[in-house]
């Protein structure tokens, strides 16, 4: 006999309906996107992945949350090129400084003259400094040139004048030895170069110090000669006893000298006259006194010098003026009315004036010159 074959009951397991009849994969598809957080999504390093995840989600808050992880993603990765291109800038940084940190070498000359009379001085320096890398591939070469001139006058006075020139240059060993050769010739013509500009300068400063020494001699000579004739031909018997002093200033043969040379006759010819004392040719004319003196010292008869006083100006200058026009054919250089106005004439036109006076003097014959 055969055995029976009882069945078991089967037990139905009901399963849990979902509504519009989604499937089983749908649900474990929603229970792996409720544990998907902002801290999983922050360890993905891959843009690539994310941005397939972004394709994939249609959930509006896991979408919002990968566009976060990205773009942190982003920013991680250019702080970190930032970052690395700091460190690339610093290690060149170090690199250049180790290289420009090497053997320094300073060598300066000094070269100093003296004029003959030992009044002048003139001092040249010269520094030379030469920096050279650790790695001899860079080399920088700067000259400084400084030239100062010092000159002492007669009157204890001193004259000092310095001029200060710079020069650099650099150089890299590259190419062959008959390139860096070329940069060293032409590097050297140039510092030849600047010295001749000092040299030519320091000879041109000393030069023009030295002018009033050796010019115009022989017209001092002659001016003096000159005035010293004039000395004693004055009609005026207070000043036929005196003389015409030399001045200090006729040691420098320039306009200054012919200037003072011009006045120290004006105060020869106008010594002993009251209310007169030319020590210049602005304030000592400013009063008319002096004119009238010295065309009086010419002119005894024009008119009463003795009825004159200083203040009374226009007066004086009116006298003295048409007084020169008249009896010395000498222009009317000078206006009344200017004259009145200023208290202290322009020394510049008074100078002319008696300039223009002093020629008229010698065409009349009244003065002697070495040529008459």
């Amino acid at each position: 006999m055969e055995p029976e074959v009882v069945e078991q009951p089967q037990v139905l397991r009901l399963e849990p309906e979902l509504p519009n009849g989604t499937e089983k994969v749908q649900v474990r598809e929603v229970e792996r996107r409720s544990k998907l957080n902002a801290e999983e999504l922050s360890r993905i390093e891959d843009e690539d992945v994310l941005d397939k995840m972004l394709d994939q989600t249609t959930d509006f808050e896991e979408r919002r949350l990968i566009r976060n992880a990205m773009r942190e993603l982003r920013q991680r990765k250019r702080d970190q090129r930032e970052k690395e291109r700091d460190q690339r800038l610093q290690e060149a940084r170090s690199q250049a400084m180790a290289g420009r940190a090497g053997h320094t070498t300073e060598t300066t000359t000094t070269q100093s003259t003296q004029s003959a009379d030992g009044s002048a001085r003139s001092t040249v320096t010269k520094t030379e400094r030469l920096v050279q890398s650790s790695d001899g591939t860079k080399t920088s070469r700067t000259t400084t040139m400084e030239s100062s001139y010092v000159k002492r006058s007669d009157n204890g006075n001193s004259t000092f004048v310095q001029t200060k020139s710079s020069y650099s240059s650099s150089s890299k060993k590259t190419g062959s030895i008959f390139d860096r050769e070329d940069e060293s010739a032409s590097r050297q013509s140039s510092l030849a170069a600047l010295e001749r500009r000092q040299v030519e300068k320091k000879k041109e400063l000393m030069k023009a110090q030295s002018l009033p020494k050796t010019s115009t001699s022989q017209a001092r000579k002659a001016m003096v000669e000159k005035l010293q004739k004039e000395g004693g031909s004055s009609p005026n018997p207070a000043a036929s006893q005196t003389t015409v002093q030399r001045s200090s200033s006729f040691g420098v043969p320039n306009a200054s000298s012919i200037k003072q040379m011009l006045l120290d006759w004006c105060r020869a010819k106008t010594r002993g006259y009251e209310h007169v004392d030319i020590q210049n040719f602005s304030s000592s004319w400013s009063d008319g006194m002096a004119f009238c003196a010295l065309v009086h010292n010419f002119f005894p008869d024009a008119f009463d010098y003795s009825k004159l006083t200083p203040q009374n100006r226009r007066h004086n200058f009116e006298v003295a003026f048409s007084s020169a026009e008249k009896h010395a054919d000498c222009p009317q250089l000078l206006d009344v009315e200017d004259m009145v106005r200023m208290r202290e004439p322009d020394w510049k036109c008074v100078y002319t004036y008696i300039q223009e006076f002093y020629r008229c003097l010698v065409q009349k014959g009244l003065v002697k010159t070495k040529k008459s």
